[in-house]
């Protein structure tokens, strides 16, 4: 097994503290069912947000260091990134048809390569990260598993000539929201599946026994994640269920929509009930209603209240009155907070993968500019005034918490702008509550 060494754990530890940031309250369901460390465990889930889904269950994995399987073209050259990567327990693996085996030689060998380490490591006690969908989706949704993790799970039992028991469990990820910071986070974790069951079986059947495993994880993580799976009503369902009807529905179950693992429980319940047949007419005309939502600067929740220009103002006179506030927090922290978004200026220009979004946000501030711009002049500054180090050091992460709030509150104002002067602001209000009416939720 492979114990984090201090230096990596005090990584681990100064990451939780920058993803704290992004994900204030992080929930972790069922971590105790986990095996113990030393156990020889693959970790399977759905794979939803870049980067920071393998970073979550690392920190949720406090008592171990774990393996990651991912991108293989990020190990092309010997650099210092790739020699990062290694350090930090990712394995590269291309992404082929056939379960990692495909029919381009190079791609294949260096599958197998990794593969084959993969299930030593695991086979000595370790723990591997696997995301069988190998791309990661932009919707709450689960995509088509790959088998290669379970290639590489009775890859390991074989190398322990079948007398030690490999874990399969399964996990999934929950975010309050993908692209901005102060969301909540739940990562609920299944029942550990013992292979040993199955290891007669795949002496005779391999691929027989692989995918009535398959079926056993995919059916947990489904069960364990918000699953849209009704794509073609995707935006008028993810809007309601994010929006005050999907508020209402979690009280009426009883459950408190403020805090994401009932919310998350509520939503399951709403999607369930949205896919029942009498719904499906409302849901065609809600999603071509959503859409030009969203098309013209708004959400559901502010179509929703309908607010007048009062309520404009009202958020105006605030901004303008905590605007000196704003600006001289911005001043300080303005390379933590811009630095992400100009390196990831093709998804500003509309050109790039939107959900590196968070990826950048958090891997940017954690390695770059939080050491430059917050830690060295703190120490700089302990050689000449210790006292104002200490100051400086508690206010730096509270001026970035006003630019945040106060950036959040400017896109909640400039939403209600939005419907205040929109010319169709009315008339989009006035048909959404009319399909809302018209929806069979409480049957």
């Amino acid at each position: 097994m492979s114990k984090r060494t201090p230096i990596f754990q005090l990584f681990c530890s100064w990451v939780g503290i920058v993803n704290h940031f992004y994900y204030p309250r992080r929930y972790y369901i069922n971590r105790e069912s986990i095996p113990a460390d030393g156990n020889s465990i693959i970790m399977v889930g759905n794979h939803q947000n870049c980067m920071m889904d393998p970073v979550n269950v690392e920190l949720a994995l406090s008592d171990r260091k774990s393996y990651s399987l991912t991108r293989g073209d990020l190990f092309r050259k010997k650099n210092l990134l790739s020699n990062f990567l290694f350090w930090i327990g990712l394995l590269p693996v291309n992404r082929i048809e056939n379960e990692g085996f495909g029919n381009k030689s190079n791609a294949k060998e260096a599958n197998r390569a990794t593969f084959t380490v993969a299930a030593k490591r695991i086979s000595q006690g370790n723990t591997l990260i696997v995301f069988p969908e190998a791309m990661h989706q932009n919707k709450r949704w689960l995509g088509y598993f790959s088998l290669g993790y379970l290639h590489i799970a009775f890859q390991t039992a074989e190398l322990m000539k079948f007398e030690k028991e490999v874990y399969i469990v399964p996990f999934a990820h929950h975010y309050g929201n993908y692209f901005y910071p102060l969301h909540d986070f739940v990562l609920r974790f299944g029942t550990p599946i013992a292979l040993s069951t199955y290891y007669e079986q795949y002496k005779t059947k391999p691929r027989t026994t692989m995918r009535q495993v398959n079926d056993i994880v995919e059916s947990q993580i489904r069960e364990l994640m918000l699953n849209i799976s009704d794509l073609d009503h995707y935006t008028s369902i993810d809007a309601l269920r994010e929006g005050p009807v999907g508020k209402d529905f979690a009280i009426k179950l009883g459950l408190n929509p403020r805090f994401l693992t009932e919310k998350q429980l509520a939503d399951k319940q709403l999607v369930e009930k949205l896919a029942h047949s009498e719904n499906k007419k409302v849901l065609d005309k809600l999603q071509a209603i959503e859409t030009e939502i969203y098309q013209n600067g708004m959400n559901d929740d502010i179509v929703a209240k309908e607010p007048g220009f009062g309520l404009f103002l009202l958020n105006f006179m605030a901004l303008l009155s905590i605007l000196p506030l704003f600006i001289n927090a911005f001043m300080v922290t303005w390379p933590v907070i811009l630095a992400p978004r100009v390196m990831d200026n093709k998804v500003i220009n509309g050109e790039g993968d939107e959900m590196f979004r968070s990826t950048w946000n958090v891997g940017i501030t954690t390695l770059i500019t939080l050491p430059l711009f917050w830690i060295l002049p703190t120490i700089i500054l302990c050689f000449f005034w210790w006292k104002i180090a200490i100051l400086f050091f508690l206010l730096y992460p509270l001026c970035i918490l006003i630019v945040l709030l106060y950036c959040k509150l400017f896109r909640h104002t400039r939403m209600i702008w939005n419907f205040v002067t929109g010319k169709d602001s009315k008339r989009l209000a006035d048909e959404r509550n009319n399909c809302i009416k018209n929806l069979n939720l409480y049957n």
